[in-house]
């Protein structure tokens, strides 16, 4: 069995820590996650919030408070918990408690009906019917924000318990509105049908106007002082407690209390949410210091490390899945548990590292993106943009930028990388479900490369049939890149030249009929024990890091590996390969970010599982040091062979002896098992790999291009080139390419 990183399947499953630290975790004071709810009901995008004993769990695609529980919290399941895979529905968080009410289908109605209008039965609703706006943090108080056709509503949640007797509440500021409102409290559970009884409705500040209803064995009231006298509950058919309200002609104030009989709605009285989204004080003052560590190997390119506050008052786990840089040269990185921090003094000597989080409870961020100095991030539920409303370095608003991509809750939906074009038009990859796991049909966006526009209103398809696609580059002419991990139909992992409207392999999620026989080839294939876990890749831009402006970089999650992507283009049809820098990282690198200050190349990563990485997460720099690059710079694909150009003059001598190469060549086979064999090209029926033997070896006289001469040299899906010469001024040089040749000039 094989395992692949986090945005592909996993098979196998991964030992927890010991230390169980995925529960030790402080998360704030709500958490995103998909949900499984008491009769394996998913919640694909579940908030789910803190109050008092218990929680309570608001659906941001359907705008429902989908249930409550007390006595607990949650049950964390899943690979970015406790690392196992289970079946499905043990692979998400389930409420720990007891289980107090539910409810089911849209929180509010269209038109009179509750009907459920979307293609897909996930993803947000409609955003003529309702869209989620985003939530705001005041201490330990969420407050939630959307609209419901044009109507503005806010809404905070809490519980009041006392004496056996406990009340979920829901606290509103809403409208004003033009039309008349329905909100669905809850759906009948554990002794029928009851009824609604009009009486007055004391609470704390006095008495104030309200009802109250029964519904089975939970007692719901509403207290307002400004409440409408058209405003009143009604039981429909199929059980549903709704609260009916007219058209509002300006704001108003009101609660919906949910609780175990009529003495138990008798607590407390009506906050304005509107109050708690100001900004309010900081729950995370306090800077963790680290110093950093400068790499001593004296080469060209030195590994620094921005050492990690693995330990923290908060048990935050830190395990990087996006990062990327302020105008002023600080960080803000993203944690997989649903983490942002922010580290300043990244300097040359590294030496007081300050690290502040500013946000949490993200739903497993694997993407951030800073435009224009905010925070952006891409989580499963949508891309969010995260402000500080007061400057005391802490997130108050979660802003829904856009929610668009559908999501099922499945554990391996990531959403993988945040990109921006010239344009200022995001781009992320959608994770898709894989074939050997029992999800169901892929949503429509899974397998996606998915393009949002700059004002955040508009989302497209790019491209199609991405399996696990982990990372991404757009370069300074617009080119995109992703990459991709062997599986079912990949026969190893890929590194894609991303075309719009492309379709990249993955039957599963071609989302198109009919499904191509194959997908576009690949810039260039990589065999597994080089890269067998692929992360993110980025351009170089600059010229203060070494000889490489404008090349190509790939990172390797796998493998902690950086390479070089060689490319060329015969034909018209891109191709290329790979070599790998001699530097080894901390963990599994998924992304990579050129620093605004001092120009050079920074990658943060992550130990999920199937990685040769040691540490659970690592933030680190690769620094040119100005000394002599020793490396190929660039391939050329000839009619007589191979061309291959250095750094550097070679020792002309030892470079042009035959001895001192060795070629390799294989196939693969594209089909729906997971991976390939190698297989021969000169007898495709034939596992293994074919020496390629050699002509000749001719050098240019400047000493820096290199010929190898393959006589009937052919299009080959993988090509490995070793070489162990020296330069001209006596370094050895002694490195390895893999190479895919679509085209040979003829």
């Amino acid at each position: 069995m094989r395992a692949v990183l986090i945005s592909a399947v996993l098979l196998g499953q991964a030992t927890p820590p010991a230390d169980r630290r995925w529960e030790q975790m402080d998360y704030g004071p709500h958490l995103t996650a998909a949900l499984t709810l008491p009769g394996r009901e998913v919640v694909p995008r579940g908030l789910v919030i803190r109050t008092g004993t218990g929680a309570v769990c608001f659906d941001t695609d359907l705008l429902r408070m989908a249930g409550g529980w007390t006595g607990g919290w949650l049950n964390l399941m899943g690979p970015v918990f406790d690392g196992i895979r289970k079946p499905d529905e043990q692979t998400r968080p389930a409420p720990r408690g007891v289980m107090r009410f539910a409810a089911r289908g849209p929180g509010w109605a269209r038109a009179g009906s509750f009907k459920d209008p979307r293609p897909e039965p996930y993803g947000p609703l409609p955003g003529d019917w309702a869209r989620w706006n985003g939530l705001y943090i005041h201490g330990d108080r969420v407050v939630l924000s959307y609209t419901v056709g044009s109507c503005p509503v806010l809404e905070m949640p809490g519980l009041d318990e006392a004496d056996g007797a406990w009340a979920f509440s829901r606290s509103f500021r809403l409208g004003p509105s033009t039309e008349p409102l329905v909100l669905a409290v809850c759906d009948s559970a554990g002794g029928g049908v009851g009824g609604i009884d009009q009486q007055a409705f004391p609470d704390r500040r006095g008495p104030v106007r309200g009802t109250i209803a029964v519904l089975g064995d939970l007692a719901a009231g509403v207290s307002s002082a400004d409440l409408p006298e058209a405003a009143a509950w009604e039981i429909s058919d199929d059980g549903k407690l709704l609260l009916k309200l007219p058209a509002l002609p300006a704001s108003v104030l009101f609660r919906v209390t949910l609780g175990n009989g009529r003495a138990a709605l008798r607590r407390g009285g009506v906050e304005d949410p509107a109050s708690f989204t100001k900004g309010g004080p900081a729950r995370y003052p306090k800077e963790v210091v680290t110093r950093g560590v400068l790499g001593k190997a004296g080469a060209a390119y030195e590994v620094d490390t921005v050492t990690v506050p693995e330990e923290n008052p908060w048990k935050s786990w830190m395990r990087f899945g996006g990062f990327d840089f302020f105008a002023d040269g600080r960080a803000a990185l993203c944690t997989w548990s649903g983490d942002v921090w922010i580290v300043s003094g990244i300097d040359a000597g590294l030496e007081t590292l300050r690290w502040r989080r500013f946000a949490t409870g993200l739903f497993q961020p694997c993407g951030l993106r800073i435009v224009d100095d905010v925070v952006h991030v891409a989580a499963r539920d949508g891309i969010l943009r995260l402000r500080d409303l007061n400057g005391d370095g802490e997130a108050d608003v979660y802003e829904n930028f856009n929610n668009d991509c559908t999501e099922k809750g499945n554990y391996h939906e990531f959403a993988m990388d945040l990109q921006t074009d010239v344009e200022g038009n995001f781009y992320t990859v959608k994770g898709a479900l894989g074939a050997n796991f029992p999800a169901g049909p892929a949503a429509r966006h899974h397998g996606c490369m998915l393009k949002v526009s700059k004002d955040g209103r508009k989302l497209e398809v790019v491209a199609t049939g991405i399996r696990a696609g982990a990372g991404m580059a757009i370069g300074p002419k617009g080119e995109l890149t992703v990459s991709d991990n062997d599986g079912h139909w990949g026969p190893s992992s890929r590194l894609n030249l991303v075309r719009a409207g492309g379709y990249y392999g993955d039957p599963n999620t071609a989302h198109r009929t009919p499904v191509p026989a194959e997908g576009e080839p690949p810039l260039c294939w990589i065999p597994r024990g080089v890269d067998n876990s692929s992360g993110g890749q980025v351009w170089v831009t600059g010229d203060r890091w070494g000889p490489f402006r404008g090349h190509l970089l790939h990172l390797s999650y796998g493998t902690c590996s950086l390479f070089h992507v060689l490319t060329e283009e015969v034909d018209g049809v891109p191709q290329g390969g790979i070599v790998r820098f001699p530097l080894t990282f901390a963990s599994g690198i998924l992304r990579a970010r050129f620093h605004p200050g001092d120009g050079q190349l920074y990658v943060a990563g992550i130990k999920g599982w199937s990685t040769s990485g040691a540490r659970d997460g690592c933030f680190q720099r690769v620094r040119y040091t100005g000394k002599p690059v020793h490396s190929v710079e660039s391939i050329r694909t000839r009619k007589e062979g191979v061309e291959l150009r250095f750094t550097n003059p070679l020792d002309r001598e030892a470079a042009a002896d035959t001895d001192r190469w060795a070629v390799l060549q294989w196939n693969y086979l594209y089909s729906e098992k997971y991976g390939s064999p190698d297989f021969s090209v000169a007898d495709p029926k034939k596992q293994g790999r074919d020496t390629v033997e050699l002509k000749a070896v001719k050098v240019s006289e400047d000493g820096r291009t290199v010929l190898l001469e393959i006589p009937g040299l052919k299009p080959v899906m993988q090509m490995q080139v070793r070489w162990r010469i020296r330069e001209a001024g006596g370094a050895a040089l002694a490195e390895e390419a893999y190479l895919t040749l679509h085209r040979v000039p003829k």
